[in-house]
């Protein structure tokens, strides 16, 4: 179990009380090998999983709350109704992952990529499917982004940049719509 005495350093140790952590008989620690592993229901709240190879893991209902899961490899992973509220998502690949009712709030989702992820009933995030790309709207400590593909700006940025970054990336006629899925969900707030 995790909780506000575990120990991390920028040296990615993982440490509490001590003594490297084990869930079901896997290391919880930054850059571990947790392909497929169960994590059902795990309480890894806190959790040190900087690039950690996540991949197809089972993490159903799990507690991942403020996790550090930077870079991580969660291509794939069942995350289904999984607490992110406040983790750090940021560079992680989420491609394909079932995030369906996962709580978001407050996550760092910023250069995510989360290409065919299931965003069904996610709290803390709007998202809309484009021709071309997935817009995703979401507040990490108190400012609005939008990520449109692979690019990640805040809200204001977006409204200021729409039509140029448009053009030099070839959305075409998407520009006009991304642009109005730009207008429309900046004016609703999301609660933690």
């Amino acid at each position: 179990m995790f909780n506000n005495n575990s120990i991390f350093n920028n040296s990615y140790d993982y440490v509490i009380g001590g003594v490297s952590m084990e869930i079901n008989g896997y290391k919880i620690a930054p850059q571990a090998n947790l392909y497929g592993a169960n994590l059902r229901r795990a309480d890894l709240n806190g959790a040190n999983l900087y690039g950690a190879n996540l991949r197809r893991a089972d993490l159903n209902g799990a507690n991942l709350y403020g996790a550090n899961l930077r870079r991580a490899d969660l291509n794939g992973a069942n995350l289904h109704g999984a607490d992110l509220r406040r983790a750090d998502l940021c560079w992680a690949d989420l491609n394909g992952a079932n995030l369906r009712r996962a709580d978001l709030n407050g996550a760092n989702l910023c250069e995510a990529n989360l290409s065919g992820a299931n965003l069904s009933f996610c709290k803390g995030v709007l998202s809309f499917v484009g021709e071309k790309h997935l817009l995703i709207y979401f507040k990490h400590q108190d400012v609005y982004y939008f990520k449109i593909g692979c690019i990640t700006k805040t809200c204001d940025e977006w409204l200021r940049e729409f039509k140029t970054i448009g053009i030099k990336h070839e959305y075409g006629e998407n520009t006009k719509l991304y642009g109005g899925v730009i207008e429309l969900f900046s004016k609703y707030e999301l609660y933690s």
